[in-house]
């Protein structure tokens, strides 16, 4: 008797599919966003008119988002309705050359344009499936029925083709075809899509629409392959968990629109209640209201309104645009400033903007509320150059410690106090007094790691040596008023890292600033839980060949991740039995995108691991080296992994298979995909092979 292998077979054994890399956000972020269009905004939103106000925009925005570019369905339109992705880009708004020129007039003064991303949907040219045929960098491009999901529309349309994708993994969309994202030609040319935005026509990152339409873990795979620096979606969705659901689901390779902030505003405006501003963390610390605390500020982007909501009476914000507008500028996140509500308010959103610049506010900036009552909210937040307190609310108060000389802003009911200086570079060290910094020595591996600091003084070139706190960790105090610095080897310039903004607490490595130094690692010299682990080395494959898209994926289990199986394989011609592996936060057919991911690794090359017995692991920061981490080796055979962070220990034990299956005896093979879906005809890609009770990942 023959049944099939429990659903969880691809995803407790194999499950490759939700790969995690770099973040879809930079932290730390202090820019502000503008979105430049409303609905059918023709006219204002024209390459040309955006590019004649880059003066003027460029000095408060750091991105601009702008509508789909290339030619869509519908005429004049928005670009909803996409029909091209590589060969035309004459639209509502201009044609290819106004396009470009627009992006890299905003480029040269500083300000990144964001592509409106639409790919969970796609328009005929003339009818509902006939797709263009495009060529971009010598390859043709062409989707057909088989790409669209088989419940889609247009399978109970008269005279139209009959699609054969798989089940759409999102809602439906009826206005134009939905994609089979599981599909891996659909893959390949969304891949190849976003990568052309980028580097032809110069976008700095992506704002994906409509993401509930297609799985998130979708987002996740085109973004490491394109690796855009910004990238943010349209979860249109009021509920902070199913916001965070998605953002988690893309492995935190995108950031989202905060659609519960977006509805906090509005319903503490329409009822005048401001408590509404207010989320309660555990149920008891004020903390403002939306995806901006318990650690996903870094992930959202506030807004008061967009294009859609703006349409919608019951979405649209109603009430007073500036105070609305100060809650949001005057809080964490990433602003982005609707463009209606940027023309009528200009010279009091640029107020407020400057306040925050000179402020230094973040999106990971740390936030206290003062008060909450239903005629005020009042915080204060901190920044890398000060601090400053916004009060919303027709109440006539003022913070402590503050004075009247301190506002900068102020209107009806709203009021901003800012102080310079005492801020935080997002430790706990203010910038006002000496701060100690760190450096990663592990990709280095200098004897004695030197800094060399400048500012309101400077050292001696080539620096002052560091000292060792743990592992490779090394830290020095610089002094007041240090604005810049860079490490080296103490040898002059023969090996010195790039120069970098100096931040308090914050820990460097050859290849940037990894963020906070968190300390307390034990021998570590990782400062910072990933947010997923993979295995990668010689697995069960029949070339025995390190493949970058195969992976085993590790589960998290409080500061550890653990995979319960991994079985590995000595490669061809090994004499010795042993096989070889190290750690990836990522996982691609690309070798440049896992090396451009967190990797970890030993501490010598082909360290020999002795089962049950802990031995130390280390980090190799992105882009480090062409060879990514060093290797473990191990005789072949299947073993229970377990890499703790606290303690930066790897332990390996034998294991046993844990995945039950009916036995086969007729030697036929099913295939499933990594979602656990049964394929009766694979394409090219990756599955699940099941051949006599006995599973294995399998490339064809």
């Amino acid at each position: 008797m023959k049944m099939k292998a429990k659903y969880y077979l691809a995803t407790a054994l194999l499950a490759a599919a939700c790969h995690a890399g770099a973040a879809g956000w930079p932290a730390s972020y202090e820019g502000v966003m503008l979105q430049g269009f409303y609905w059918d905004s023709f006219t204002d939103t024209r390459w040309t008119n955006l590019e004649s106000q880059a003066d003027e925009l460029s000095q408060y925005f750091s991105l601009i988002w702008v509508p789909q570019s290339a030619k869509a369905a519908s005429n004049p339109g928005m670009g909803y309705d996409p029909v091209y992705w590589f060969s035309n880009y004459t639209s509502s708004f201009g044609n290819e050359a106004q396009l470009r020129s627009m992006i890299n007039t905003f480029k040269d003064k500083g300000t990144g344009i964001i592509a409106d991303v639409v790919v969970n949907h796609r328009s005929g040219v003339s009818n509902w499936t006939n797709f263009p045929k495009e060529t971009w960098n010598g390859k043709t491009y062409q989707l057909g029925p088989e790409h669209i999901c088989s419940t889609d529309e247009v399978r109970n349309a008269a005279g139209q083709a009959t699609p054969t994708g798989a089940p759409d993994t999102g809602e439906d969309f009826d206005g134009s075809r939905d994609l089979d994202h599981t599909n891996a030609t659909v893959q390949d040319h969304i891949k190849d899509y976003t990568r052309f935005l980028l580097t032809d026509l110069g976008y700095s990152g992506f704002r994906y629409d409509m993401v509930k339409g297609f799985g998130g873990q979708y987002v996740g795979i085109y973004n490491r392959s394109s690796q855009p620096t910004y990238s943010v979606g349209e979860y249109w969705d009021g509920n902070y968990d199913a916001v965070a659901a998605w953002i988690e689901a893309t492995g935190r390779q995108s950031a989202a629109f905060d659609f519960p902030f977006k509805y906090a505003v509005n319903e503490a405006f329409s009822s005048g209640d401001m408590t509404k501003l207010v989320w309660k963390a555990n149920g008891t610390t004020d903390q403002p209201a939306g995806m901006i605390h318990f650690g996903y500020a870094q992930y959202s982007v506030t807004f008061i309104d967009n294009h859609d909501t703006y349409r919608d009476d019951w979405n649209k914000f109603n009430g007073n645009v500036v105070a609305a507008n100060a809650f949001m500028l005057c809080s964490p996140g990433t602003p982005c400033v609707f463009l209606p509500h940027w023309k009528a308010n200009k010279a009091a959103i640029k107020a407020l903007i400057d306040i925050r610049n000179a402020v230094g506010v973040t999106n990971t900036s740390a936030v206290k509320v003062l008060r909450s009552s239903r005629d005020c909210y009042m915080a204060e937040v901190t920044g890398t150059k000060g601090r400053l307190v916004v009060k919303i609310g027709s109440a006539q108060v003022s913070p402590e410690g503050y004075s009247n000389s301190d506002i900068k802003a102020s209107g009806n009911d709203y009021c901003v106090w800012s102080k310079q200086g005492g801020g935080s570079s997002g430790g706990d060290t203010p910038v006002g007094e000496a701060f100690t910094v760190y450096f990663n020595n592990s990709s280095s591996n200098w004897t004695t790691p030197h800094i060399h600091y400048w500012g309101d003084s400077e050292s001696t070139w080539p620096g002052v040596a560091m000292s060792r706190v743990e592992g490779q960790i090394w830290s020095y105090k610089v002094p007041a008023g240090t604005t810049g610095l860079l490490f080296n080897a103490g040898d002059g310039d023969a090996s010195k890292t790039p120069d970098f903004i100096a931040a308090a607490g914050h820990i460097y490595t050859t290849a940037g600033d990894q963020g906070l130094y968190e300390g307390g690692q034990g021998g570590g010299d990782d400062v910072k839980m990933p947010s997923a682990l993979y295995v990668v080395g010689n697995l069960d494959s029949e070339s025995f060949e390190w493949n970058p898209a195969q992976g085993v994926s590790m589960t998290r289990s409080g500061n550890s991740f653990i995979a319960d199986e991994v079985e590995f394989v000595a490669p061809k011609g090994s004499t010795d039995g042993l096989a070889y592996f190290s750690f990836t936060t990522a996982l691609d057919s690309d070798w440049d995108v896992v090396n451009s991911s967190d990797r970890y690794g030993a501490t010598e090359a082909d360290a020999s691991i002795n089962v049950g017995t802990p031995v130390s692991f280390m980090a190799y920061p992105a882009n480090v080296s062409a060879s990514g981490a060093l290797s473990w080796s191990i005789p072949q055979g299947r073993y229970r992994l377990t890499a703790d962070f606290s303690t930066m220990k790897l332990t390996a034990v034998n294991a046993t298979s844990g995945v039950e299956y009916i036995n086969s005896d007729n030697g036929m093979a099913e295939y499933y995909n990594l979602q656990g879906v049964r394929v009766a005809a694979p394409e090219k890609g990756v599955y699940i092979e099941v051949r006599n009770g006995k599973a294995r990942k399998i490339h064809f």
